[in-house]
């Protein structure tokens, strides 16, 4: 894989050159000298007003580096900045995460605070205008957060319906799409499991984000039964799966909503009954 350092250096090169790059800053765990291997990539903000216009144009990327493959996405996710990203992963095989962003990606964090991504850390590479010179220090991961009643009511919700209808497409035979489905719920009890990390520990924790690391964070009871939710290309399997993952998601919630005043909304033993009507022999 092509050396980080060189690749930071022709970044900061390229930006250097560019009359429309205000700044460069680094996030992620390069950023914060932190769970760094040699795998690592590298978390990159391009910042300044002709920035966001590079977006779906591959042509101006290639002071960067050769590269094996790239792509252009909206930032969707929660939490993740309001800018286009572009993904490279260059010739040798390290990959770059590049977000495109205007002035106003730092402007807002100045006025508004840091976002939870700067607060994990990041490394003002360079900066030709001062734009980055008022940005707040990084606090850390933000790990004291709980659910709002909305949020967590919002979850289950969501969780208990799309429940209701992965036995539908077992039965049908169906299975590429319950598979898909069985993965969408997995999303929602992940948040869920992030919640109860935060509401059975007395210290700080940090649940980093799409489950990395997270035989450090949750606890043993709850990472022993992660195998249960993964299943084979079977019905009996999926079957198997589908009931693991309803039953670990109502475990968990009862066991936040003990902690904190939120309601739980105790659609268990209803949606076990639909599963097993749904998949009875005819």
């Amino acid at each position: 894989m092509e050396s980080p350092t060189e690749v930071l250096d022709r970044i900061v090169a390229f930006a250097s050159a560019h009359d429309g790059i205000a700044a460069v800053i680094q996030t992620g765990s390069r950023a914060r000298n932190q769970r760094v291997d040699r795998f690592s990539d590298l978390d990159i903000e391009l910042v300044g007003p002709a920035v966001p216009s590079f977006a779906g144009d591959d042509s101006w990327a290639a002071p960067l580096g050769d590269q094996l493959v790239s792509i252009h996405l909206a930032n969707e996710e929660v939490h993740a900045p309001d800018w286009p990203t572009y993904l490279v992963v260059l010739a040798g095989g390290r990959k770059i995460d590049l977000t495109l962003a205007g002035p106003e990606r730092i402007t807002r964090m100045i006025d508004g605070g840091l976002d939870p991504l700067y607060e994990r850390g990041y490394r003002v590479l360079l900066d030709k205008t001062g734009i980055a010179a008022a940005l707040p220090t990084p606090t850390g991961p933000l790990t004291d957060t709980r659910p709002s009643e909305s949020d967590f009511v919002s979850n289950q919700r969501e969780f208990w319906f799309e429940a209701t209808q992965i036995p539908i497409y077992i039965a049908r035979g169906d299975l590429w799409p319950a598979h898909s489905r069985l993965e969408g719920i997995r999303s929602l009890l992940l948040a869920v499991l992030e919640w109860h990390a935060r509401s059975s520990r007395a210290d700080p924790v940090d649940t980093w984000h799409n489950g990395h690391h997270i035989d450090e964070w949750l606890a043993p009871a709850y990472h022993d039964r992660i195998p249960e939710l993964f299943a084979l290309d079977t019905r009996d399997d999926l079957t198997r799966a589908l009931r693991a993952t309803t039953e670990l998601y109502a475990q968990a919630v009862a066991d936040i909503v003990a902690v904190y005043p939120l309601p739980d909304l105790g659609l268990l033993p209803a949606i076990t009954e639909h599963i097993g009507r749904v998949l009875q022999p005819r």
